[in-house]
């Protein structure tokens, strides 16, 4: 049985129609957080792991509106939500033992899953569970990988995060209310209702100056748009071919990410300006001299801090959707040529800090997401992008820690998270590399690169791999950092 009914939710609103055209176009497949769930075995004795899921799963999307739609129209500039009636969960969840290494496994299906279109999505709503579990447990206890992939216009990183929790929940208590679930097929109430887009939840405010300076640099003619600063290094042009996701993953163990935390606060910033200062350094020294003038990167930035009405708590899908917006930092040559050690990064982390925190203080006045209701053609702004250089080198996306036991009470046994991963896959035209970051709390800090095949050197990612892994690990241990 496929997933019926069409009824109308609403149109898409701006933020979700960026993201709806590059599907539609295969620019951009999906957002995947993976969590690593345990649970002993006496937790699943006398059930299958796949129904026990199943039902969970079932109750998450009972509680998220946001998974209970279809896209029509994706093609088109008009794009809207429509209601399901009912939703065959044997269509959107999978199972599968692996005998080999797991996270050998996992990245493997990482990288075909972000590589993969949602199919069907005005009839089925666009996300995929996939368990990734190991036959025999260790020491009494099972370990899965659940692997959450979304369509971008109905969730972000934190969502992806906040559907973990729910489903974390979910397993550990299960709901008592009754859900008709029946053969794989979960009936949907007739009465839903969606949570408004991103452009009516947040008031953003825009200058005139800031309206004209923002079309003019992208309607501008190009004599005219003389860029005021050197244009960076970011990879090899736009090209939708091939679309082949490349995904490579550090770990910050549990044992050392604590220190690694206590030592940016130490320094007066965080985690995540740290982590593009190092990139910063990786990158420099990976990439010829010559083309080293300048780098771009970017940072998502959480919106939900600026919902000007914030729905009743206690509703698991009442910020679950695309409540995002970013911020570009530009690298001169000065700052790239400069310092090359332990001090040097130091400073670039805390100057950078400093501007996340003096921009957080304007929006959402200026804000570029709130441009995005000016291009009425997605279609024909991404195609217009095909042979052009992307803007941007890498971005670093940190959706922050995930609290691994069920109503981050640590004193409840059964079932956990044990780690989280946020992937992106290859973005045609936007970041050259992708940086995404992930945590439990009290446990490791996951990072993974990711990056679109032939837009940049396999063997420049592993070196950044390999520096980050190593430079991390140092601070963690209170090391002096080594540059080679």
């Amino acid at each position: 049985m496929m997933e019926t009914g069409h009824r109308q939710a609403r149109a898409l609103g701006p933020c979700e129609r960026y993201s709806s055209s590059r599907h539609a176009l295969g620019f951009y497949k999906c957002v995947i957080n993976t969590c690593r769930y345990t649970v002993p075995t006496s937790g699943v004795q006398g059930q299958s792991v796949y129904e026990v899921f199943e039902r969970a799963l079932a109750s998450v999307v009972f509680d998220i509106p946001s998974l209970r739609v279809g896209i029509k129209d994706e093609e088109t500039s008009s794009p809207y939500f429509v209601f399901l009636s009912a939703i065959n969960l044997h269509l959107h969840l999978e199972y599968h033992e692996v005998s080999k290494d797991l996270d050998v496994e996992l990245i493997q299906k990482l990288e075909h899953q972000h590589d993969q279109y949602f199919p069907d999505i005005s009839s089925r709503p666009p996300w995929k569970v996939i368990i990734v579990a190991t036959p025999h447990p260790a020491n009494g206890v099972l370990a899965f990988d659940v692997i959450f992939a979304v369509h971008h216009s109905i969730a972000d990183g934190r969502s992806t995060a906040a559907f973990h929790t729910n489903l974390l929940n979910e397993l550990a208590c299960p709901s008592v209310r009754p859900i008709q679930l029946s053969d794989h097929v979960l009936s949907l109430p007739p009465s839903q209702q969606l949570s408004l887009p991103l452009e009516a939840v947040v008031a953003f405010k825009q200058s005139w100056g800031f309206v004209l300076g923002t079309l003019f640099r992208e309607l501008g003619p190009a004599w005219l748009s003389r860029p005021s600063k050197a244009i960076p290094w970011t990879g090899k042009l736009i090209t939708p071919e091939p679309f082949q996701t490349n995904l490579r993953l550090i770990v910050v163990p549990a044992e050392v990410a604590p220190s690694v935390l206590a030592i940016c606060r130490q320094h007066g910033t965080t985690l995540t300006p740290l982590l593009h200062s190092l990139v910063l350094a990786s990158i420099a020294k990976l990439v010829p001299a010559k083309d080293a003038q300048a780098f771009c990167s970017s940072t998502p930035i959480d919106l939900r801090p600026y919902i000007s009405d914030h729905p009743p708590s206690g509703k698991p899908g009442a910020l679950f959707g695309v409540l995002v917006t970013t911020q570009a930092h530009h690298f001169e040559s000065h700052e790239i040529h400069g310092d090359r050690d332990e001090d040097g990064i130091w400073k670039t982390a805390v100057s950078l800090r400093g501007r996340m925190k003096k921009h957080l203080e304007t929006v959402p006045k200026d804000d570029i997401i709130s441009m995005l209701s000016w291009v009425t053609n997605w279609r024909k702004y991404w195609l217009s992008k095909i042979g052009k250089p992307r803007e941007t080198t890498w971005e670093v996306s940190n959706i922050g820690s995930i609290h691994g036991i069920p109503g981050g009470s640590h004193l409840q046994p059964g079932w956990q998270i044990r780690r989280s991963i946020m992937s992106q896959g290859a973005t045609v035209a936007g970041a050259a590399i992708g940086v995404n970051v992930a945590g439990v709390a009290g446990g490791d800090i996951c990072i993974s690169l990711s990056w679109q095949e032939g837009i940049v050197e396999t063997d420049l990612v592993e070196g950044m791999v390999l520096d980050l892994q190593r430079w991390l690990g140092q601070l963690g241990r209170g090391e002096k950092l080594a540059w080679k």
